[in-house]
């Protein structure tokens, strides 16, 4: 399994003899999220960047000994600092000249001290922002690179029959033959590349019909399970107006997000899950991040594999693997949560029905689950009514009259809870209900039992 590793912060290196300097340094960039060194001159600072690699250097021009062109030149002469981004600062009065001499030795800018903090920061935010797109560049290179390795068996035999149509065109040449030959060929390639693309969007396909149809086979007691938290995932992601690509992913999480329990023992897959010890619980909350180490190894499962890592964190931060929090929970995983826990209650373990269901999630609200996934699932089962569940009506806010009884508890977009299910309205709950929605804003549309 993948380790989770995480995000490196960048690092920035500041050269300046004036100590004062270099306090100022520290304290404009702790509002960077970055990992901030500090050398007294040119000689210590070259020595630092060759051990911490730094995303980003700021050097004063004017120190004992080298001067910070030297400082910069050395840097730049540097392979493994090619493509570090390299600030010269000066508290003396520039001309044109000096900028240029700046340039000439490889640097990215001149700043003039002293500097106004915002301005400073929004250069550095920004230089750092580059540098992250010219890693990710690099990075992208790399993968094409292997992807082009992987073709050349095929490259090589395309040479091949080029060298044997150039021979025959030395012999041909104005042929009209020859060119129709030529055409041929290239209309052949073109199909071939076209039909090798439509295998890999089937292979694609495939792949994930049989990891879904292995899960199904080994968990007996959650047959249709995968199918079902798609649906309610897919109608959740679609009432949030999201685009057809994150939605697709969602899909693609919810059909695959039990792959980890693959690994557990048949003896365990064929438990049924009321039995499970808490040891047994433990061992299988683990399954979300086995998964997601699984399906990272293939590019075009990255975005399934976070989704399906965090869909068992909490919204108030308790969850696993990584406590994340909030909005901080990847929105697929929020998504998937809810559908996921709402199935197994109502249609796998059959634990509780539809309406106690909605009213444990309600309950977890801003706890366990975003707000917001509890509203769109009292939307799927308006939507989608058993028999045995309480009719509603979705109504918009004005529409709202005393005697209506609240067949969902009522949150504010930021998360707070405003009344709880089944409270009966009054004028004055109605006037509450409009002084909160100037404030902290309310979902759009309120569901009340019919």
């Amino acid at each position: 399994m993948a380790e989770n590793i995480p995000p490196r912060k960048p690092k920035i290196l500041c050269v300046d003899d004036d100590h004062t300097m270099l306090l100022i340094y520290q304290k404009y960039l702790s509002d960077v999220d970055c990992v901030v060194l500090s050398a007294p001159d040119a000689a210590e600072g070259l020595s630092i960047a060759l051990a911490e690699k730094p995303d980003l250097i700021i050097s004063d021009v004017v120190m004992p000994g080298e001067s910070g062109f030297d400082f910069c030149r050395k840097v730049r002469t540097e392979p493994s600092l090619s493509t570090t981004i390299f600030l010269l600062t000066s508290g003396q009065r520039t001309t044109p000249s000096d900028t240029l001499d700046g340039v000439d030795v490889g640097a990215d800018d001149y700043l003039i001290k002293p500097f106004e903090q915002e301005g400073f920061l929004a250069k550095i935010k920004a230089f750092l922002r580059i540098k992250t797109l010219q890693d990710d560049l690099l990075a992208a290179n790399r993968k094409l690179n292997e992807a082009i390795a992987s073709l050349n068996d095929y490259k090589q035999r395309l040479e091949e029959k080029n060298a044997a149509l150039t021979e025959e065109k030395q012999f041909l040449e104005h042929s009209l033959k020859q060119l129709s030959l030529m055409a041929s060929e290239r209309e052949k390639t073109n199909e071939a590349l076209e039909q090798l693309n439509r295998n890999h969007q089937s292979d694609f396909e495939s792949l994930i019909k049989i990891l879904s149809g292995l899960i199904e086979s080994k968990r007996q007691y959650h047959r249709g399970h995968s199918k079902k938290v798609a649906e309610i995932s897919i109608f959740i992601a679609q009432g949030i107006g999201l685009p057809d690509s994150e939605i697709r992913d969602i899909e693609i999480a919810a059909r695959l997000h039990e792959l980890g329990k693959l690994s557990i023992s048949e003896e365990l897959a064929m438990k049924n899950p009321e039995d499970y010890t808490q040891k047994e619980r433990d061992f299988l909350s683990q399954h979300p991040a086995k998964a997601a180490g699984i399906l990272e190894e293939f590019s075009s499962f990255e975005p399934v594999a976070k989704i399906i890592r965090h869909f068992h964190e909490r919204y108030d931060g308790g969850g696993f693997p990584d406590g994340l929090v909030g909005d901080g929970i990847p929105l697929g995983s929020r998504i998937l949560a809810a559908a996921n826990l709402f199935d197994n209650l109502v249609f796998r373990t059959q634990t509780m029905d539809v309406q106690q269901a909605l009213e444990r999630i309600d309950e977890e609200v801003g706890s366990v689950f975003d707000p917001a996934m509890a509203h769109h699932l009292h939307r799927y089962v308006h939507a989608h009514p058993p028999d045995e569940v309480v009719r509603t009506r979705e109504l918009r806010l004005y529409e709202l009259e005393p005697g209506m009884e609240l067949a969902s508890s009522l949150y504010t977009v930021s998360g707070a809870k405003l009344l709880p299910i089944n409270t009966l309205l009054t004028e004055a709950a109605i006037d509450r209900i409009a002084s909160y929605n100037k404030t902290d804003p309310i979902e759009e549309t309120v569901f009340v039992k019919v």
